[in-house]
């Protein structure tokens, strides 16, 4: 359902989820990959992260905040590219990757992959000199990040710097008038949403390049859209 009206108010927040990953459609990508945890996008998800942009052009981005991870980072520059702001590589945005899983992962990838030993193997993401080597002329040098992000983490971890991260872009957003677009994942796409604007957020899926928007009303931001994905061709 879509509530917004399109219009650019300064001092708006937005999230926005990665496209469609690769490993999702081809789970055999894996086998062969430098980095398995990290996948990049299908070429559909690569379509998403353009329409997005296309999608945030009015609305008059200022700054886009990406996950360190490969996915993340493809989307924000597909966007950067249609709203003329940079990337900043933000590693408190990053995925969650809960114990179980990581284990769970490991057990189920055990002799399967060709170039990972998975009893050694350690979450990595992409550093900011790859990204700059990458993305050249999209990633911003000078940004430093506001958290850090360790792996594996629990639930409650990832809630606590979610929360910290989003107050802190609320905040800068509000006082600096700036439209900041965040490209993060699906849980901390949700706990951000519900961070920003409890008694407006709902619980629904977070589907690929999904946007929530909230704008500035007085000294708080307000909810006028959420994990909304009307404007893709391919959701």
């Amino acid at each position: 359902r879509r509530l917004d009206s399109k219009v650019a108010r300064l001092g708006s927040v937005f999230l926005v989820r990665h496209g469609e990953r690769l490993d999702h459609i081809n789970p055999g990508w894996r086998i062969n990959a430098v980095n398995p945890f990290d996948s990049p996008l299908s070429d559909n998800g690569l379509q998403q992260a353009k329409e997005t942009g296309i999608r945030l052009r009015t609305e008059r981005i200022h700054e886009i905040l990406a996950s360190p991870f490969l996915r993340t980072i493809q989307t924000a520059v597909e966007i950067a590219k249609q709203v003329g702001a940079q990337v900043c590589i933000e590693r408190g945005i990053a995925e969650h990757v809960d114990p179980d899983v990581l284990s769970r992962w490991k057990e189920r990838n055990r002799g399967v992959l060709k170039r990972t030993n998975v009893d050694e193997f350690k979450v990595t993401t992409m550093t900011l000199e790859q990204a700059c080597a990458h993305f050249p002329g999209y990633i911003d040098r000078s940004y430093r990040t506001l958290e850090d992000t360790t792996y594996p983490e629990t639930e409650e971890q990832l809630f606590e710097r979610t929360n910290s991260i989003v107050q802190k872009v609320t905040k800068k957003a509000r006082e600096k008038k700036r439209n900041i677009c965040i490209v993060s994942h699906q849980d901390p796409c949700e706990y951000m949403a519900h961070e920003i604007d409890g008694q407006r957020a709902q619980d629904k899926f977070v589907s690929y390049c999904c946007i929530t928007k909230a704008i500035l009303k007085g000294k708080r931001h307000r909810l006028v859209m959420q994990h909304d994905d009307a404007h893709l061709s391919s959701p």
